[in-house]
């Protein structure tokens, strides 16, 4: 744990504390060099150097093909994206502190359909990306440090599969923010406090700026913490349900209902809905029948009259 906790520190370092973290840069564009890329190369060197089997150390090399491997078949399952551009994001946690709230992340970007409406035709270098996390202050480290050199040949290469295709990988340090270090931190508690919002922005053709939410919870925590726990997103959640229910439709263990055939709860809207009905149909009937009877006293007053006008009906 001193990794992460000497990175943690050196990175938030230069922040400004007690705000929700935000990362701001170009996804696949040129990045200023700033101090705290400085201190993120330093960070990375310190991870490449302690490549020992200690438990205290995290193996980048087996991460990354783990982490790849999980990603790519997570994301193979997802017919196209979620949004406009076409990409989706990969989220996993490589280490926590539960103590401390400190905790390392790898974001994937990964592009799984072609890009729609207003973003067809804008080049990838030409998008931007912000991560922000409302329980957390983070900052990125440079992703590509760690990537195999067979992935970074592709993070900026057309898509030549079908495939989910990598374009960019971020490796993100950060501490929950004091005031949500409430006791227990349990798994439900932290895990929202790290969940990115990942926001595109781009210029289209017009000129004018486009953004598009990028959903984190298509697949995230795949691997490393929280793969192995029952805690699910609230996608997973319906996707799980979704699953076990077609499984049991299957199996014939439970009855196809057909929706808006059956009265599943207490028909409230029903009853309101049939007294005023009612009450209506009565005032109706109730005037029909008053000018019946104004029509029939109508005629036997022109009738006592001698009226000609008897013949005509009204």
């Amino acid at each position: 744990m001193f990794l992460i906790t000497a990175a943690v520190a050196s990175l938030l370092a230069v922040q400004v504390h007690g705000a929700p973290g935000s990362i701001m840069g170009g996804l696949l564009g040129s990045r200023r060099v700033s101090l705290e890329d400085r201190v993120g190369e330093t960070a990375y060197e310190l991870l490449e150097r302690r490549q020992t089997p200690s438990a205290d150390t995290l193996n980048m090399t087996q991460w990354d093909s783990d982490t790849l491997a999980a990603c790519t078949t997570t994301l193979s399952t997802l017919p196209s994206a979620s949004n406009p551009s076409g990409m989706a994001v990969c989220y996993n946690i490589a280490q926590l502190n539960t103590d401390k709230g400190e905790f390392m992340a790898d974001l994937r970007l990964f592009e799984i359909s072609q890009p729609s409406g207003a973003w067809a035709g804008i080049p990838l270098q030409q998008m931007q990306g912000g991560v922000r996390f409302t329980g957390a202050t983070a900052s990125e480290i440079n992703g590509q440090r760690v990537a195999s050199r067979s992935l970074e040949r592709q993070y900026f290469s057309k898509r030549q599969s079908q495939g989910p295709t990598l374009h960019r990988t971020y490796m993100i340090v950060g501490k929950i923010n004091q005031d949500q270090m409430v006791p227990p931190m349990t798994i439900q508690k932290i895990e929202p406090l790290i969940m990115p919002i990942f926001t595109l922005s781009a210029k289209d053709a017009t000129g004018q700026t486009v953004t598009t939410n990028v959903s984190s919870n298509e697949a995230a925590f795949v691997n490393g913490i929280f793969s192995k726990e029952v805690v699910l997103s609230p996608f997973g959640m319906a996707s799980l349900a979704v699953q076990n229910i077609t499984t049991e439709l299957k199996a014939g263990n439970v009855a196809f209902v057909l929706p808006g055939v059956n009265l599943l709860i207490f028909p409230i809207g029903l009853v309101i809905t049939s007294f005023w009905m009612v009450l209506g149909v009565g005032v109706y009937a109730f005037g029909t029948y008053e000018r019946y009877n104004y029509r029939e006293s109508y005629r036997r007053r022109k009738a006592m009259a001698g009226s000609k006008s008897y013949a005509t009906r009204i």
